[in-house]
């Protein structure tokens, strides 16, 4: 299991956490032909579940505006696939704090 350093900017009522990455690393995630490292970048915004869970893996926001990108365009697959939209509402509530205060990389 992989250790993600974030900065939580949001606690919900169902105990689900929008954080901000404050340190870069990379999640190891399964794909058809084996796992695939994906890397992920300080500021990125992820979605924590209750028990810690991650429901979003950190998603920069050249990811979230492919994301927007795909729903305005209509593709059928993003606009019924509700984990794009947990996606988007994470992307928008993780940089509009960063907006109004920077996360900056732990040393």
């Amino acid at each position: 299991m992989i250790e993600i350093h974030a900065h939580d900017v949001a606690v919900f009522e169902n105990g689900w956490k929008v954080a901000t990455v404050t340190r870069s690393g990379a999640l190891k995630l399964p794909a058809k032909d084996g796992p695939v490292e994906v890397p992920f970048q300080v500021g990125d915004a992820v979605l924590v579940g209750a028990g810690g869970s991650i429901i979003v893996a950190p998603l920069s926001f050249d990811g979230a505006t492919d994301i927007a990108r795909k729903v305005i365009e209509c593709d059928p697959r993003t606009l019924t696939d509700g984990h794009s939209l947990r996606a988007l509402a994470t992307a928008v509530i993780g940089f509009a704090t960063q907006i109004v205060a920077p996360v900056k990389e732990n040393a």
